[in-house]
């Protein structure tokens, strides 16, 4: 995070600095698929907003996936995190340090307050921030789901409603916008849901559809064991098909995204549903093999999708010198023939 993106995004003082530049270290720590590149094709002004977002949600999953901790501990941890998170968001406290007592630890602290001030600075729904933690928390406890329609209810809280924060931050033209911000992000998680069987699997989880296997003549056990085998079976193979056939459905339904939201933020969405399809591409050149997606596989991906990000950022550039952006809070920025707002 640089100092000019802080000051378009009209942050000011020590403990908000602190804050979301926290988030910033965090995200190139995980090593984020999704960062640094995608932040560039938003205006300096709202990439600390972004990075906040992308990390608390993914600082909340690694609570949950952190395999030296136990269940309980797990637990605590993220219950912790949950009431540290909505305490700020619900008084109204600014982004402030801590020392990282108990189960939430000081960058934690830092994560949530910068989430709380994303919030409160965007005027989000602070009902999306609770249905989102409570229903991740069912990772706990929740191993598979009976139907699509139980997963999708699984989804509209956990990815849908990170695409409607993200949404928002992009100043929505229409009520359409999140409609297929929301496919957007089904779709995404879908081809992650498929990519992580395998770590799922060894964790006793199947967040592919019972009724979807049962369709295809497989069960619970039979994914957790051809997972435990690393072997390809025929009717796991049409499982998986069927799935990425919903997955094409879905980024169909999100196509046009960009062009419902202010032109500073098109390129934005137009890369993560190229992304999404590019992936997708590539399952399906595998032949739908979940087992054998090499290493090679996700840089050509990552390579492919890369490759207009150059192009998508002069795009962005001009549209930002031509639609001036808004901050809450901050005067519309507008810029002249000397280059993009700042």
């Amino acid at each position: 995070m640089f100092a000019h993106e802080l000051t378009a995004a009209g942050l000011r003082g020590a403990q908000a600095e602190a804050a979301y530049a926290a988030c910033g270290r965090y995200l190139r720590r995980r090593s984020s698929a999704a960062f640094p590149v995608a932040r560039f094709l938003l205006p300096p002004g709202k990439r600390p907003y972004y990075d906040a977002m992308l990390a608390f949600c993914g600082y909340a999953d690694d609570v949950l996936e952190t395999t030296g901790h136990s269940t309980r501990e797990r637990t605590e941890r993220f219950d912790a995190l949950r009431h540290e998170t909505l305490r700020r968001i619900d008084r109204g406290i600014a982004p402030t340090a801590g020392t990282g007592a108990g189960p939430v630890t000081a960058e934690a602290v830092l994560i949530c307050g910068a989430l709380a001030h994303t919030v409160r600075t965007w005027d989000m729904d602070p009902e999306g921030i609770r249905r989102f933690l409570r229903t991740l928390r069912t990772d706990l406890d929740t191993s598979s789901y009976a139907t699509f329609e139980d997963l999708e209810l699984y989804l509209r809280s956990v990815s849908g409603d990170m695409s409607i924060w993200v949404n928002t931050l992009l100043e929505p033209v229409d009520d359409e916008a999140t409609v297929k911000a929301i496919a957007l992000g089904y779709g995404i998680s879908m081809l992650d849901l498929l990519d992580d069987i395998t770590e799922d699997a060894a964790l006793g989880r199947v967040y592919v559809p019972l009724a979807d296997l049962k369709r295809h003549g497989l069960s619970r056990d039979d994914l957790i064991t051809a997972a435990a085998r690393q072997r390809m079976t025929a009717p796991l193979k049409e499982a998986v098909r069927f799935e990425a056939d919903r997955v094409r459905r879905f980024f169909r339904l999100a196509d046009g995204w960009h062009r419902q939201v202010h032109p500073s933020g098109q390129e934005l969405p137009r890369q993560c549903l190229e992304l999404g399809r590019t992936v997708l591409g590539e399952l399906i050149r595998d032949d739908y093999d979940i087992f054998q997606r090499r290493r090679s596989t996700r840089l050509l991906c990552t390579a492919r999708a890369g490759g207009t990000t150059a192009r998508s950022y002069l795009r962005t550039l001009r549209h930002r010198r031509a639609h001036p952006h808004r901050i809450p809070g901050i005067p519309v920025q507008r810029t002249g023939r000397g280059g993009p707002a700042r």
